[in-house]
């Protein structure tokens, strides 16, 4: 039978759920602190929406390298094999002139006979290679001036700001058209039009975070001990605004492809028979809807499963890399 000290000990003894989280507590103290990287990427794999726009935009590069093989092809000096897809993108009269989607040809053929699957397969290389190319294009003339316009101050951030406002009333789409008039229609002339006309953005978000960052105590504390303009620029300003340009960067790959579609739409983008998503919607998909919806359907799915891809990943990167979200669990 118990006594009074033993009915004493046992009410001062620790609940087992009290003891738990003192348990947990003292491992968070001694744990050591997690990365910023492996804390985003943490977080960004808890986000379902992220991963499945992860998935997507991954399948869609997969396809587009190994469509054919270009990588083997191109040192060899022969012409490439097609691996995903089932002919060349220019193999003209394959199978039946405008057959509808069936177990032979999966989505069917073109007006010229054409395997419709073959060339959506090509036409993923060709968008997103100008996604990717024409946003690298605009950072590559966004940042130097928003980080020239932001470290500097006085008249040239003036100056670069009334750039920026210049081109802003300038119709992004008609600016684009325009180039395209001049250069003519080509895969590096469409990317040269759609980077041209894409920095205004990234230079307007890139002077924003210079700002901010000129100002804070690790600048200060930098320019005191001696530090130069270009090591402080490369070591503290530079890594420190990259995470709002990164996803920019995510936002826009698939503005850009918008872009290609729409300028191939419009008779001004990729020539033919080199294959694009707006190329193969506007030149016969819309023209021939009414009966041939096959030529419509695919491009357009392919274009909004792109979309939504690049759309949910950068949504998912934006939360991952919040600097308000570093410390949650």
């Amino acid at each position: 039978m118990p006594t009074d000290l033993d009915r004493s000990d046992l009410l001062l003894a620790p609940a087992p759920v009290e003891a738990y989280r003192e348990e947990a507590d003292r491992r968070d103290l001694i744990r050591p602190p997690r990365s910023l990287g492996r804390d985003a990427l943490r977080r960004f794999a808890k986000n379902k929406l992220a991963i499945v726009g992860a998935a997507i935009v991954l399948t869609l590069t997969f396809f587009a390298v190994f469509a054919d093989d270009w990588f083997i092809a191109l040192p060899m000096g022969r012409t490439p094999t097609p691996l995903l897809a089932r002919t060349p993108y220019n193999k003209g009269f394959f199978g039946p002139v405008g057959a509808f989607p069936g177990r032979e040809y999966w989505m069917g053929t073109d007006l010229n006979g054409r395997d419709l699957y073959s060339r959506i397969v090509y036409g993923a290389r060709i968008s997103l290679s100008i996604g990717l190319l024409a946003q690298l294009v605009a950072l590559a003339i966004g940042i130097p001036l928003g980080a020239i316009a932001g470290w500097r101050g006085g008249r040239a951030d003036f100056l670069v700001m009334r750039l920026v406002d210049i081109m802003s009333a300038i119709p992004t789409l008609l600016f684009a058209f325009l180039i395209m008039a001049r250069l003519g229609a080509g895969f590096w002339n469409v990317m040269l039009a759609i980077g041209l006309t894409s920095w205004i953005s990234i230079c307007r978000l890139t002077r924003a975070q210079f700002l901010s960052l000129r100002e804070k105590e690790f600048i200060e504390a930098s320019r005191m001990i001696g530090a130069s303009a270009r090591r402080i620029f490369r070591i503290h300003l530079l890594p420190n605004a990259l995470t709002p340009i990164i996803i920019a960067l995510t936002f826009g790959i698939p503005i850009a492809i918008f872009a290609e579609a729409s300028l191939s739409f419009l008779g001004v983008g990729i020539n033919p028979p080199m294959p694009s998503w707006g190329q193969m919607l506007g030149r016969d998909g819309i023209t021939n809807m009414t009966y041939y919806w096959h030529l419509a359907l695919f491009p357009a799915l392919m274009i909004a499963l792109t979309m939504l891809g690049f759309t949910l990943m950068g949504d998912g990167l934006r939360d991952a890399l919040d600097p308000k979200m570093i410390n949650t669990k």
